[in-house]
């Protein structure tokens, strides 16, 4: 990518500017109550940073390359829907019981568990016509150039997921409160409409972002799991911080199964009790055979409500691995059938 993916009038933080003799990137100069004016060397939202600190590259790449999810991405189908625009707007997500966390960890962005989601605030220096021309698209960039080409993928997925968080007004109001300010306040719901544009899925697809951003929101408790056969770690993103915490979610399933099996212990030992019976009264050998019988029932039913949520698991299972399967299909046949219609272009 050579320019910028919006125009310089659509941006929404205009407080930097390329100079042309030498070659460099300043803030614009802002005048204070103790000094008439001054330029702040930092990087935008982050004074923590210079704007030419040695370190920037680094730090750009913690901010916003999902390493770990770029790694688990031929794998993610089994995570979630293979669709980038599987994402719910900021108001949906709400209705759907979730809770917006602001996470600054980019590999959290769009993850969800139970009730709450993740989601990762806008950083003011995407947001620069200048910071775009200067790091990730000019030819003179300090930034390496493979290091550079992940960036820009990154920064493109991770603005394209905005495109569908905010959908309407009311995503908006939802993003610059006082409780998320996932977008700064200073813009107005017009400005960011005319910036967020240039994101739109059509314009932005999926072969020019990361291989994370290939897919829309992401479940915590697959991606746990999906670590541990992929990464070789034991989770993906601790959920719970206290033992307590963490052997409470088993309490349930044992209990469960221990249920199980003292049914099946106790009707066990009325079979073999009525078997070690041998002969008795009439009456009690009749009470004895219905007994015995009850008890195998007895038995037949556990078995049976014990297979049931092992079987509604698999057939579950089964349905969206299917699903995805299709899916993957699907898009492998479309970016063939792509590829053979550009080669059969630049053929002729």
């Amino acid at each position: 990518m050579n320019e910028p993916p919006f125009a310089q009038e659509d941006e929404l933080y205009p407080k930097l500017y390329i100079s042309q003799s030498p070659l460099s990137i300043h803030r614009r100069p802002v005048a204070t109550t103790s000094k008439p004016e001054t330029a702040i060397d930092g990087l935008p939202g982050q004074p923590r940073i210079g704007l030419h600190d040695i370190e920037l590259a680094s730090y750009l790449q913690a901010e916003l390359i999902t390493a770990d999810l770029n790694k688990l991405a031929p794998h993610l189908w089994l995570v979630a829907k293979q669709d980038s625009a599987h994402i719910s707007s900021l108001t949906h997500q709400i209705v759907r019981g979730r809770q917006i966390i602001i996470t600054e960890n980019p590999g959290l962005h769009l993850v969800w568990i139970y009730d709450r989601v993740y989601i990762k605030p806008i950083p003011k220096y995407l947001l620069s016509h200048a910071f775009w021309g200067f790091y990730l698209c000019g030819v003179d960039s300090p930034i390496r150039p493979d290091a550079r080409q992940q960036l820009v993928q990154a920064a493109l997925g991770f603005l394209r997921s905005y495109f569908y968080l905010v959908q309407h007004k009311s995503d908006f109001s939802i993003a610059t409160n006082d409780d998320h300010r996932l977008i700064p306040k200073s813009i107005s719901y017009s400005e960011f409409v005319s910036f967020i544009k240039a994101f739109d899925g059509k314009r932005i697809g999926d072969d020019i972002v990361s291989p994370r951003y290939a897919f829309g929101e992401l479940r915590l408790s697959r991606l746990n799991l999906c670590s541990k056969v992929f990464l070789r770690r034991i989770s993906y993103h601790k959920i719970h911080g206290q033992y307590g915490e963490h052997l409470a979610q088993f309490y349930g399933p044992i209990l469960f199964i221990f249920g199980i099996f003292s049914v099946l212990l106790s009707a066990m030992q009325v079979a073999l009790a009525v078997q070690a019976m041998g002969t008795s009264s009439r009456s009690w050998l009749t009470f004895a055979q219905v007994s015995r019988w009850f008890s195998v029932f007895t038995i037949i039913c556990s078995a049976i409500l014990a297979l049931v949520p092992v079987v509604s698991l698999l057939v579950l299972l089964t349905r969206e691995t299917v699903f995805a399967l299709t899916k993957l299909y699907e898009k492998r046949t479309a970016l063939k059938a792509a590829g053979e219609k550009r080669h059969g272009k630049s053929v002729v």
